[in-house]
């Protein structure tokens, strides 16, 4: 970043302008596609000129890593919920907020549908840096389900010999999964309802242990 670039980014009205270019980036993504738009489109999207697109990213490529930022945030927030970083104190509470999760997953599919399809079926075929970013993404959500798995661990109603990394994988697995059945919208059979309870269930199996 140059210095100029920089200065601009600490000004409020330009972190503001800023934003207002990812949001309009982000709209066009999950509507048209990242390879069916231009800056062109961005710029008139956000009510700016050509020009004013180029104070503050370099080209289309380079506004996409703001916009993959843009997309986590946005489903982390809703997928977690207002539980945020909340560790559950007992398994009923564990499974009861990744039933949440499995809901919510239903729910950003119904007001952000583009967004799914983008995360899941375009985003990895653009170019490795966007792999490697959601990769990296996908990591910091991974890290949060290890300490949910440990803490769960610690307070004796997890399974002690399981691999809380391995454990964590299986975490994210389950939101993934989550979002594809809705995404395919009970066609194959599997309602809401069957894969909230099926995925809850295998939770509650896979990672309680032996309750006796």
């Amino acid at each position: 970043m140059t210095a100029g670039r920089a200065e601009r980014g600490r000004h409020p009205r330009a972190a503001q302008r800023r934003a207002e270019l990812v949001g309009a980036a982000y709209e066009l993504v999950v509507t048209r596609g990242f390879r069916g738009i231009g800056v062109d489109d961005i710029a008139a999207a956000a009510g700016v000129s050509h020009g004013t697109f180029y104070n503050y990213f370099a080209n289309k490529r380079d506004i996409l890593d703001a916009v993959i930022d843009h997309c986590f945030t946005l489903i982390r927030t809703r997928l977690l919920g207002p539980e945020g970083d909340d560790i559950p104190a007992t398994l009923d509470a564990f499974c009861a907020r990744y039933a949440r999760v499995v809901d919510r997953c239903y729910d950003l599919v119904e007001t952000e549908r583009g967004l799914v399809n983008f995360f899941l079926l375009e985003a990895s075929s653009i170019d490795d840096r966007v792999l490697d970013r959601c990769l990296r993404h996908a990591r910091a959500y991974g890290a949060q389900s290890v300490e949910v798995v440990r803490r769960g661990i610690a307070r004796g109603y997890l399974d002690p010999s399981l691999d809380p990394e391995i454990a964590g994988e299986v975490l994210l697995s389950i939101l993934v999964s989550a979002l594809l059945s809705a995404l395919r919208a009970g066609s194959d059979g599997l309602t809401q309802d069957r894969v909230r309870n099926q995925l809850v269930s295998f939770l509650r199996i896979a990672l309680a242990g032996d309750p006796e």
